[in-house]
């Protein structure tokens, strides 16, 4: 098949994001299985117009880098490309689904993935929120099949768009363990010395909260908040702020490659403090390196240690009431205190690895591309 997709910065090893490690991973594996696969990217995020990323064709077109119009404005310019060509257009995310209907109109078949419903973040004004339904809206009725990745929000579909969409889990990699060489020389961190929060840093992501309840608790344990900010927020400057003068909170930056290695694999444990999303790659990433987890109780989380103690009768994680700073500030004093941590890293990494697979998740995606040819 020729696939194109779009809705996303980029793929390759230094640009940041669920979206795009989605796609980087099912759309290299789809390439060394034969397919033609085109992914359209964004300036800044690429450097080249047009290269080959481990036989996956990108492809890098304009978009008006502001916080409401970068996506928007990038899959605009894509639009007349995926027109023509391709046997499957594939939309990722809401935002970038607002236009699946102009391929679809062009005789292409098209498919959707909603990474997260994200007319439900705080981050966007009344009209970027009507503007993210609209989009949400239409990738449940213009695409000929639609994907989400997570039950939650296959329920979404269903009692709000009458759409019956694929669930399809994100998905990890057997991990590469690595001491710590960089991270233990720029940041002094040693081995099961600190906690670990990495992702992209917006408000949904609560680590304000964890910034706020990690200052309630009195452990020499440090605390390395890991990610970059959006392009025009300032969320970085108030996490700062509410981190004050202590020296156990790092703010290290996105780690990629080896960096992001080794600060999973020496952490003491790993505190995902979301107010929502869609389904963290980073909780599964954690847990496939064996990195205890502390979670929020969101739905979108809790599916997955839910189902794994309904079908394998284990605990994948450790969780506390979402939004609430008391609690967790309890919840990792409890975290810090637990003997069963190692025990509980061990199975999270087997389930996830062997449930969460890239491998399994690609050959979903191409059985949603062939139903969509049939239609």
């Amino acid at each position: 098949m020729k696939i194109a997709m779009v809705g996303l910065r980029g793929i390759g090893d230094d640009i940041a994001g669920g979206v795009e490690r989605h796609v980087e991973e099912i759309a290299v594996r789809m390439a060394r299985l034969g397919h033609a696969v085109t992914v359209f990217g964004r300036n800044p995020y690429l450097r080249d117009k047009e290269t080959d990323y481990h036989g996956v064709r990108l492809i890098r077109r304009p978009a008006i880098c502001t916080k409401h119009l970068e996506a928007i404005t990038n899959t605009i310019s894509c639009l007349p490309a995926m027109c023509h060509g391709y046997d499957i257009a594939h939309f990722h995310s809401v935002g970038s689904s607002l236009f699946s209907f102009v391929p679809r109109l062009a005789g292409r078949k098209v498919v959707a993935t909603v990474h997260g419903l994200d007319f439900q973040r705080s981050k966007w004004g009344r009209f970027a929120k009507m503007t993210l339904y609209t989009g949400a809206w239409m990738s449940g009725h213009a695409p000929h099949e639609t994907i989400v990745v997570s039950e939650k929000m296959r329920r979404y579909y269903r009692e709000n768009f009458h759409r019956d969409a694929w669930f399809i889990p994100n998905g990890v990699n057997e991990p590469t363990r690595r001491g710590l060489d960089v991270l233990g020389e720029k940041f002094g961190l040693k081995e099961k010395g600190y906690l670990l929060s990495l992702g992209r840093l917006t408000s949904e992501k609560g680590v304000h909260y964890l910034i706020e309840a990690f200052r309630q608790v009195d452990t020499p344990v440090k605390l390395v908040v890991a990610g970059d900010q959006l392009l025009g927020t300032d969320y970085l400057r108030r996490l700062r702020e509410l981190a004050g003068d202590d020296p156990r909170i790092l703010f290290t930056g996105a780690l990629y490659g080896k960096e992001k290695d080794e600060a999973f694999s020496n952490a003491l444990g790993f505190v995902l403090p979301s107010e929502l999303e869609g389904m963290p790659i980073a909780m599964l990433e954690a847990m496939s390196y064996g990195c205890p987890v502390l979670s929020s109780d969101i739905t979108e989380c809790a599916e997955a240690w839910e189902t794994a103690r309904k079908n394998a009768g284990i605990d994948l994680c450790r969780s506390f009431r979402s939004c609430d700073v008391p609690d967790l500030a309890r919840a990792l004093r409890a975290f810090l205190d637990d003997p069963g941590l190692t025990a509980m890293g061990k199975q999270a990494r087997d389930y996830v690895l062997d449930r969460y697979n890239w491998d399994g998740i690609v050959e979903e995606t191409l059985r949603v591309y062939s139903r969509a040819l049939t239609r």
